[in-house]
């Protein structure tokens, strides 16, 4: 099989993360990370591998697909940059994963190792599993969401654009998580969440409003 080129945006510890990703899917040739927040310096390197600035990418979209690796929900823009571009968006799935045949993940999701997605799943675009995450049957995931290790997140439920469910949460059966939305480390949800509210806490209660993601 051919190996597909690839860039991943972002430049942080995740990037790294999802290149070893990339790496033990054994599909792609890396060719580098992209910034855009900060100019990198000329020569900038990590893991061996180029950090180019977002107008200086030496390769365009016919000679490579992306993936966004940066962990923040407040990502999108840099998403949106790339697609106006005209660059194809790839997933990353480790292989040690075990994701349901009818479950559907859309380009641009990164899957890390030891995550499970259950039947009829389905993961929207440039969504992030991380490792040991559970996806429950039937749950809708929106675009842009960041699930962190070890979240637990049961059947039918369903979660709206940006979301950002920190490590270790747990979100109960047949609830509806607003965009935005913000669940803290180890909270337990038993209720609905807003849009852009922050819970916390076991049960989780909210904590804020109007956080917007993470």
């Amino acid at each position: 099989m051919k190996s597909r080129n690839l860039l991943f945006l972002g430049d942080g510890r995740f990037a790294v993360e999802a290149l070893e990703i990339a790496e033990a899917a054994g599909e792609f040739s890396p060719l580098g990370f992209v910034n855009s927040l900060v100019r990198p310096t000329s020569g900038a390197s990590l893991e061996g591998l180029p950090v180019f600035w977002v107008d200086d990418v030496p390769f365009g979209p016919a000679e490579c697909e992306v993936v966004c690796a940066i962990v923040t929900t407040e990502r999108k823009p840099f998403i949106e940059l790339m697609r106006a571009r005209g660059y194809r968006f790839a997933s990353l799935i480790h292989p040690f994963t075990n994701i349901a045949r009818r479950a559907r993940i859309a380009p641009g999701c990164i899957i890390n190792a030891g995550a499970v997605i259950g039947s009829n799943a389905v993961l929207s675009g440039d969504t992030i599993v991380n490792r040991g995450a559970l996806i429950g049957h039937d749950d809708r995931i929106g675009a842009c969401c960041t699930i962190g290790p070890g979240a637990n997140i049961a059947g039918n439920v369903e979660i709206g654009e940006g979301v950002f469910v920190a490590q270790g949460a747990v979100i109960r059966e047949r609830l509806k998580i607003g965009s935005g939305a913000v669940i803290g480390a180890g909270a337990v949800v038993l209720e609905d969440v807003k849009a852009t509210d922050m819970v916390v806490g076991i049960p989780a209660r909210t904590k804020r409003s109007g956080v917007k993601g993470h």
